[in-house]
């Protein structure tokens, strides 16, 4: 796999999906949203995610607008910001695990928005101080903004561009060339959430993004994963598959009986367990 550009923080992803790789399975990226439902349940469930099997942590900047998440993220986020939550709870989130001796990588999606608003360079500066390795922007398509992935480069920060089903071909191979951490497929159009089946076509559009990569970048899909047989489904086709909506609902869903660690871990195991390949798959990749 290529690391073209690819400084320590994009080493240390690429490295979580080569050993993944290593093991027969694809990646498991765990999503949770800084600061819910508490500071310091959220550093407690994050960790028991991580320490369940998730090989790298998406931790949610919480946003008043998060127009591509659905409504159990969004209400999560909106639950974070009425405690005080932002980026500086995402920052705290990375540093209290890093100091809990935490390795896995971990990265920090937010809208645009929040990261003006605390001044770029501020806020790059303090997400990378306190161990995030790589950026997810869902509102930035690639491209638009050079300056700023400049800026998120000279950091040391990694970032993963979105691709969707209606990427034409030429903003995909933007898409591969400019992600050093990963290129995260949206395998719907739409917003998060968790769903009974995969989309139609996730499948074939996440091999035909593979197919695009040609290994210089890392395929990871995301949006509308929820239950282990999709999982199951989608491992053998990305390098990757991230799980939010379903993890944050079974956090909310404990209803102050504080097992939210415990819940988010049970299904993390479930879950990454799901992500091992099957034997025609292995045999295929030797």
């Amino acid at each position: 796999m290529s690391t073209a550009g690819a400084g320590p923080a994009s080493n240390h992803i690429r490295a979580a999906f080569a050993a993944a790789r290593q093991q027969h399975r694809a990646a498991f990226i765990a999503y949770l949203v800084a600061g819910f439902p508490s500071a310091t349940e959220s550093i407690d469930v994050a960790h028991a995610a991580l320490e369940s099997g998730a090989d790298i942590l998406e931790i949610g900047i919480p946003f008043s607008d998060p127009m591509a998440d659905g409504p159990v993220i969004a209400a999560a986020s909106r639950a974070s910001l009425a405690r005080g939550g932002g980026l500086e709870s995402a920052a705290a989130l990375a540093h209290a695990l890093r100091e809990r001796g935490v390795t896995q990588p971990l990265l920090a999606m937010s809208y645009l928005n929040p990261l003006l608003a605390h001044g770029t360079n501020q806020a790059l500066a303090a997400l990378a101080s306190a161990g995030v390795d790589g950026l997810i922007v869902p509102d930035l398509p690639v491209g638009e903004d050079p300056t700023f992935e400049r800026a998120v480069a000279a950091h040391g920060l990694a970032i993963a561009f979105l691709v969707a089903p209606n990427t034409p071909p030429s903003r995909l191979e933007a898409a591969v060339t400019a992600s050093s951490a990963f290129v995260y497929v949206v395998a719907l159009l739409g917003v998060t959430g968790a769903r009974d089946s995969l989309a139609d076509g996730a499948v074939e559009l996440i091999s035909r993004v593979r197919a695009a990569a040609l290994g210089r970048a890392p395929v990871v899909a995301g949006f509308g994963i929820s239950a282990a047989s999709q999982v199951a489904g989608l491992a053998e086709v990305a390098d990757g598959l991230v799980v939010g909506s379903a993890l944050v609902r079974a956090l909310a869903s404990q209803n102050g009986r504080g097992d939210g660690a415990a819940r988010v871990g049970a299904l993390v195991r479930e879950l990454s367990a799901a992500t091992r390949l099957s034997q025609p798959v292995r045999e295929a990749l030797r």
